[in-house]
């Protein structure tokens, strides 16, 4: 199943041509600025936020995951849609272990 995740990121911004088409090639990723932060959309296999992550790094060092981004929907925050489009939920707890490892160097 592929999921598309959401991060909220730095070090890179949609002016960066090189690091956009980086991540477009490599990786299929949505590079976007909304509400004054970095938003990089990515489509990760197996549900992996933690891989999808990891990827995007790989492909441009400079670029730092802050955070996954938290969709409301359904009065909860989504951070991930499968391919048929169903939300997928965490609980508070979850997301907040997630982005600690996310931030980790």
């Amino acid at each position: 199943m592929e999921y598309d995740f959401t991060f909220a990121v730095s070090g890179v911004d949609v002016d960066d041509r090189a690091a956009v088409e980086t991540l477009r090639r490599h990786r299929d990723a949505l590079l976007a600025r909304a509400g004054g932060v970095d938003l990089l959309c990515v489509t990760g296999s197996g549900g992996s936020v933690l891989e999808a992550a990891s990827a995007v790094r790989a492909a441009v060092p400079r670029l730092r995951v802050i955070r996954l981004d938290r969709d409301p929907v359904d009065g909860r925050g989504c951070v991930a849609h499968r391919s048929d489009g169903a939300p997928v939920h965490l609980t508070p707890s979850e997301a907040a272990e997630i982005d600690a490892r996310l931030a980790a160097p």
